[in-house]
């Protein structure tokens, strides 16, 4: 009875190991997203990364105010800051526990 469980547990140990070194493999065909201090080089599409100055831009509204959303969202950076027609939430918090500095009150 014993065997049979051992070989159970060992059974079951290199399944989890081949479904782990499968899973964690780095060949995948993601798209992988440059770090933004890798320095000039070539974009997600292989096209050259634009570096001309002022760093992100969501362009301007019609009046000449500048968007806080981006429209076409290409990058992580885009992708996050999106245009959306999500409704949005003006959260105001209480904290009636901070300091008169803004800081935390110590452990008690």
């Amino acid at each position: 009875m014993k065997k049979i469980h051992s070989c159970f547990i060992g059974c079951a140990i290199v399944i989890l190991s081949a479904v782990i070194g499968v899973a964690c493999d780095d060949s995948s065909s993601a798209v992988k997203e440059p770090s933004p201090d890798a320095g000039p080089g070539t974009g997600i599409d292989g096209g050259p990364i634009d570096s001309g100055g002022g760093g992100f831009d969501a362009g301007t509204l019609p009046d000449g105010a500048p968007k806080d959303c981006f429209d076409n969202p290409k990058t992580h950076f885009e992708i996050i800051n999106a245009c959306t027609n999500a409704t949005r939430i003006t959260k105001d918090p209480t904290l009636t526990k901070l300091l008169a500095d803004g800081g935390l009150p110590p452990l008690d």
